[in-house]
């Protein structure tokens, strides 16, 4: 039936070329993922700190130079993996511009549901046509009753 184009074959390719990526937006994305795995970062460094002063007291530094120590290697990465990360944009576009980008194919798999899931879906229609013949239809002067 399919009118002289490509036979079916349950599989449609899709094609995406990545040709530029927007330094802007990779700088904005990477700070946003740097700072949050820094949050996480500080706070297990809090909790550890809690942890190991509970079984060693009076051994390490004080609170506040050990979570001054953390904010500053974490700000450290944050501002060191933006700037990479930034950089790695830019010289991917400037690759892209010889190479073509990078060409991404996905291939989405066009099947149907298991035929259990089919059984059970005829099986609930025929069940709900059963119901509806055995119960009576409302008619409009029970509907203005209720």
């Amino acid at each position: 039936m399919s009118g002289g184009g490509a036979p079916v074959s349950g599989r449609r390719p899709i094609r995406l070329r990545l040709s530029e990526a927007d330094p802007w937006s990779v700088m904005v994305t990477g700070f946003l993922l740097l700072a949050g795995l820094g949050v996480l970062v500080v706070a297990t460094a809090g909790v550890s700190w809690i942890m190991l002063n509970a079984m060693a007291p009076d051994v390490l530094p004080a609170f506040s130079t050990f979570l001054a120590v953390a904010v500053g290697v974490v700000t450290v990465e944050v501002v060191l993996g933006t700037g990479l990360v930034t950089l790695g944009a830019f010289l991917y576009n400037l690759s892209a511009q010889y190479s073509g980008g990078v060409e991404i194919a996905v291939t989405e798999a066009l099947t149907g549901p298991p035929p259990a899931h089919v059984r059970t879906l005829l099986l609930m229609a025929r069940a709900r046509r059963r119901l509806r013949t055995q119960i009576p239809a409302r008619t409009q002067s029970d509907r203005r009753t209720d």
